[in-house]
């Protein structure tokens, strides 16, 4: 009996070393996480930690672009998902007044989101708009890490990320920026600043 209770608790004992070793293997944050998928550098502008997981905001060191990532966070840590990256930012944010990236829902992604950065401390508010919304959902401006680098974000299960409005507004309610997308063409809206006093 005593070589019975020996045996099943070396058992017991070896399948937790086993787990434990098996599942506290994952990357411990959403930076290890990015490299661990082929990211050898990156600057976080934010990260946003939800139920389903993290929504990570941010920026290869030197190059042109903005990229929003999911990961997956569970006991054994994180793990990339999907990603999306936007091209040319500056030149966006020159010619539509905001800048956005779009990461689309599926069966791994929860919800759509949208998110943007920009320089312009003007900028107070962005809409989201969709052909199914009867009224816009709103992302407020805030400042991050990254000093004189504001962000937005908007994701909900409600997006489809298929056609969409992205409308940036002043605090007293002027439009800054106007761009939309219907699935395929990106339109940017001219604003000028005098009309906008």
């Amino acid at each position: 009996m005593k070589k019975i209770i020996a045996t099943l608790s070396l058992s017991i004992t070896a399948l937790l070393v086993v787990f434990v070793l098996q599942y506290n293997s994952g990357a411990k944050t959403t930076e290890e996480a990015m490299t661990i998928a082929g990211l050898s550098a990156l600057e976080v502008l934010y990260e946003k930690k939800t139920e389903e997981g993290s929504i990570l905001l941010y920026r290869v060191p030197g190059e042109e672009q903005i990229s929003l990532a999911f990961l997956d966070r569970s006991f054994s840590g994180y793990e990339y998902i999907d990603g999306s990256i936007q091209y040319e930012t500056t030149t966006l944010e020159e010619q539509a007044g905001l800048t956005y990236v779009a990461l689309r829902q599926s069966d791994d992604i929860p919800y759509t989101i949208y998110a943007g950065v920009t320089k312009n401390p003007d900028l107070f508010e962005v809409l989201v708009t969709e052909p199914t919304f009867n009224i816009a959902h709103s992302a407020k401006i805030f400042e991050s890490a990254v000093e004189g680098t504001y962000i937005w974000m908007a994701y909900s299960p409600d997006f489809t990320g298929d056609n969409f409005s992205l409308i940036g507004l002043s605090e007293a309610g002027d439009i800054i920026g106007h761009l939309e997308h219907d699935g395929t063409t990106l339109t940017i809206h001219s604003i000028d600043p005098s009309e906008a006093q």
